[in-house]
């Protein structure tokens, strides 16, 4: 049932919340629950996190997905926040809602945030779906794509608009300056648990390369990276979806 929470933060964003249904002759836990986690101005209730909470109901197992701040029905209050409001947000969902292990599906910075999730509690995060992970992107927008106008202009106002092929971000300091304390591949990424990483060959905002990186930095020995043919930074289409079913079956031994 989708219903309204108020974080620690608060921030009221919607949640969903469904537990596994017990049962003596079910090979998986009950306690085996999947997170999504949305990208930036996105929300949780499109066709992934849809098809995510099929796979859920098939496979007996618990599923969790909520608006990350500032986004969804929380959308009046984008400018309000930060990167670390994202951050305790998800450690919040795992620490307090979300009972036994837990993979996370992450999509662009949902992607970036269940890295932190797996770092941050490597004890509870079992494995990790990055769909078109972003992690890192704020550093590689300020070092490689920002203009010294660009700079200036967000320095001064607080904000940036920055128009991209079929949509315009806003870009807020707030959340630019919080976000560099959360990089991620700046060194070692201790992460141990296994990760699968989809990228689409044709991300105009996530560059194919960017899953190589993150394997790099990876500690775990269990890394999956595909480059989905044709995919963009959605990911949504009908052979998306396939290689992301794939890869949960493939993490939880289905």
């Amino acid at each position: 049932m989708i219903q309204n929470h108020t974080f620690k933060a608060k921030f009221t964003t919607k949640i969903e919340l469904r537990q596994a249904k017990s049962s003596e002759t079910n090979k998986n836990s009950p306690e085996l629950s999947i997170i999504y986690i949305h990208g930036l101005f996105s929300d949780p209730w499109g066709r992934k996190p849809e098809e995510v909470k099929s796979f859920c109901e098939k496979h007996n197992l618990g599923f969790c997905r909520f608006e990350l701040a500032g986004h969804g029905s929380d959308k009046d209050n984008y400018e309000n926040i930060d990167f670390d409001v994202w951050k305790n947000q998800v450690l919040e969902v795992i620490d307090e809602i979300v009972d036994g292990d837990i993979v996370m599906v992450g999509s662009s910075l949902g992607g970036w945030l269940s890295l932190i999730a797996a770092k941050e509690r490597p004890e509870r995060v079992k494995g990790v779906v990055g769909m078109a992970a972003a992690p890192d992107f704020t550093f590689d927008i300020e070092q490689y794509i920002f203009t010294a106008e660009q700079k200036a202009e967000m320095k001064e106002s607080g904000k940036l608009l920055f128009p991209m092929k079929d949509f315009t971000y806003i870009f807020t300091s707030k959340i630019f300056d919080t976000a560099r304390d959360n990089l991620l591949l700046q060194g070692t990424l201790p992460i141990t648990c296994p990760v699968h990483l989809l990228q689409g060959s044709e991300d105009k905002n996530v560059l194919p390369d960017k899953p190589f990186k993150i394997m790099k930095c990876l500690s775990s020995d269990d890394v999956v990276v595909k480059i989905i043919k044709g995919g963009n930074h959605r990911l949504g289409r009908d052979e998306d979806i396939k290689e992301m079913e794939q890869s949960l079956t493939s993490l939880l031994k289905l």
